[in-house]
C-alpha cells in the first residue's frame, strides 16, 4: 500500500514531540515579544536606596542654589507622600536603633563630591500611619531636613519585566501539559474505544466490518492486526464449517451404500464390500484429522539439507515402483520442520504420480531461496482454478473421489508453505501438466559457511 507523505508526524511520540517543540518556540517569542514592548524608556533603578539617594541629591542641589527667601516654597514642591523636604526645622521623629538602611543612605550621599566635609545625621525612626519605617537625614548646617519612608524601590516595567516572563512562560506550560494531555486523550483512547467495541462484538459475530485504519501509526498496526486476526478466525470458522459439511456429503455415499447392501444381502453385502465401505469412511476421517492436526503442528525447527531430504523422498517412490526422477543441488540448508516437509514433498509426488505417468524433481538455488519444482504430464490444472484449488475441501471434479480422498492435499501443502514463509506457485509444464514450485528461505549463516568451506577447499 502506498504511503501518503505527510509533513507532520505519524506517531504519537512524534506528534508529541512537535507540538512541545512548537509551544515552546511560541513561548520564547512570546516571552521576547513582552519583554521587548514593555520595557521602559529609561533603565529602572536597582532595588534598595538608590532612588531615594538620587532623589536627595538632586534635592540638595536645587536647595543650596535657591535664594533663602524661596527655599522652603521648593522644598514642598519637592516633597512626595515618601519623600519630604523642609529647610525651617527637622521633621518629627521617635527615634529607634539605626537601621543599616539608612547608614548606607547617608555613605552613598556622602561618597558624592561636595558633601564630604558636610555634616550629616541619618537616624532611624518609628514606623508611621503608613506602616513603614523612615530614615530622617539632617543637615543642619545648610538648614535641610530631609525624611524618606524605608520602602524597597519596585518601579512597574522594572516589575513585570522580573515577573511577566516567568508567569507567561509557566502559563505556557500549565496549557502545553492540558492540551497534550487532552489531546492525548482524545487522540489515543478514541480509537481504542472502537477497538474495545469492535472486540466486544467479534464474540458474537466473528464476520463484522473490519476496522477503520485510522490515528497514529501505532494504533494503526493495532487496527491492521486485528483485522487480520479477524479474518483468520472468520476463515477458520468458515473452513470448519466447509469441512464438517464435506465430511457429512462424502460419508453419507458410503452410508448409504453400506445400509442398502445390509437391507438387500447376497453377494453385495459380503464381508470385502462391507470391509472396503468401512476402509473408505475411516480413510475420509484420517484425512481430516490428519489436516487438523498438520494445522496445529508444533514440531521444532532443524537445519535440513533440502535437496538431501527431497531425494529420499523421491527414492522412496522409486522404491515402490513409480516413475520419478530427481535431480538438483545438495547442501540447501533451511531453517524447517523436517517432517512437515517430506510430507510436503510427499504429497506434491503423490499428487503427480496420481495424475502423470512421468514425475520430475528438481532442487536448487535461486538468490536467498530454495527452489523445489514438482513437475508432470497430467492434464495440469486451469489457470483460473490456482487460487481455488489450495483451498480446502476443493476438487477440480465437482464430484466426490471414490478413493476417500476430500481433497486437502494442496491445502495441507499450502499450510506448511505459509507456515514456513515461503510461496507456492502453479505453472504450466511444457508440453502439457503441471509445473508446482515451492520457494523455502534459505538459513543464510550456514549457507554463508558452506560457501566459505567451498572456496577454502579449492
Amino acid at each position: 500500500m502506498k504511503t501518503r507523505f505527510s509533513p507532520l508526524p505519524r506517531t504519537v511520540y512524534g506528534q508529541m514531540a512537535a507540538i512541545v517543540i512548537s509551544s515552546m518556540m511560541v513561548t520564547v517569542f512570546f516571552v521576547a515579544f513582552l519583554v521587548f514592548a514593555l520595557r521602559p524608556t529609561v533603565p529602572p533603578l536597582p532595588e534598595g536606596p538608590w532612588p531615594n539617594a538620587l532623589a536627595f541629591e538632586t534635592a540638595i542641589d536645587a536647595l543650596r542654589a535657591s535664594p533663602p527667601e524661596i527655599r522652603e516654597a521648593i522644598a514642598q514642591g519637592m516633597s512626595t507622600p515618601d519623600v519630604s523636604f523642609r529647610t525651617t526645622a527637622p521633621f518629627a521623629c521617635t527615634p529607634i536603633p539605626t537601621e543599616h538602611f539608612s547608614i548606607l543612605l547617608r555613605r552613598i550621599l556622602q561618597a558624592r563630591a561636595g558633601n564630604q566635609n558636610v555634616v550629616m545625621i541619618a537616624s532611624t525612626c518609628a514606623a508611621d500611619s503608613s506602616g513603614m519605617t523612615s530614615t530622617h537625614i539632617d543637615m543642619p548646617r545648610e538648614g535641610i531636613f530631609i525624611t524618606a519612608h524605608n520602602g524597597i524601590n519596585h518601579h512597574l516595567p522594572q516589575l513585570m519585566r522580573a515577573t511577566l516572563p516567568l508567569i507567561v512562560s509557566f502559563l505556557s506550560m500549565l496549557v502545553i501539559m492540558g492540551t497534550l494531555s487532552l489531546w492525548s486523550l482524545w487522540r489515543i483512547n478514541r480509537p481504542l474505544k472502537v477497538l474495545a467495541d469492535k472486540a466486544e462484538t467479534f464474540g458474537y459475530d466473528i464476520t463484522p466490518e473490519p476496522l477503520v485504519e485510522q490515528g497514529p501509526v501505532e494504533l494503526r498496526r493495532v487496527a491492521r492486526a486485528f483485522n487480520r486476526m479477524q479474518a483468520r478466525v472468520a476463515a477458520a470458522a468458515e473452513e470448519r464449517t466447509r469441512m464438517l459439511m464435506a465430511i457429512g456429503h462424502d460419508l453419507r455415499t458410503p452410508l448409504t451404500r453400506l445400509s442398502m447392501r445390509i437391507e438387500m444381502g447376497g453377494a453385495d453385502a459380503s464381508p470385502s464390500a462391507l470391509r472396503n465401505d468401512l476402509w473408505l469412511m475411516n480413510r475420509m476421517l484420517n484425512g481430516a484429522l490428519s489436516f487438523l492436526k498438520g494445522q496445529g503442528d508444533t514440531e521444532p525447527a532443524e537445519r535440513v539439507d533440502i535437496g538431501a531430504l527431497v531425494e529420499s523422498v523421491c527414492a522412496e517412490f522409486e522404491a515402490i515402483g513409480r516413475n520419478v526422477i530427481c535431480q538438483g543441488d545438495l547442501g540447501l540448508t533451511c531453517l524447517c520442520q523436517p517432517v512437515a516437509v517430506a510430507r510436503m514433498v510427499n504429497n506434491l509426488i503423490d499428487n503427480a504420480c496420481k495424475f502423470g505417468s512421468e514425475v520430475r524433481v528438481d532442487t536448487r538455488r535461486s538468490g536467498h531461496e530454495a527452489i523445489i519444482e514438482v513437475a508432470d504430464n497430467g492434464p495440469g490444472i486451469p489457470p483460473e482454478m490456482h487460487d481455488v484449488v489450495l483451498l480446502p475441501f476443493a476438487r477440480l471434479d465437482p464430484a466426490r473421489s471414490p478413493d476417500g480422498g476430500l481433497g486437502l492435499g494442496l491445502s495441507i501443502i499450502h499450510d506448511i508453505v505459509q507456515r514456513h514463509r515461503g510461496s507456492l506457485t502453479f505453472h504450466s509444464n511444457q508440453p502439457h501438466g503441471l509445473l508446482v514450485r515451492i520457494a523455502l528461505p534459505l538459513d543464510l549463516h550456514t549457507a554463508a559457511q558452506a560457501h566459505g568451506n567451498t572456496q577454502a577447499t579449492h
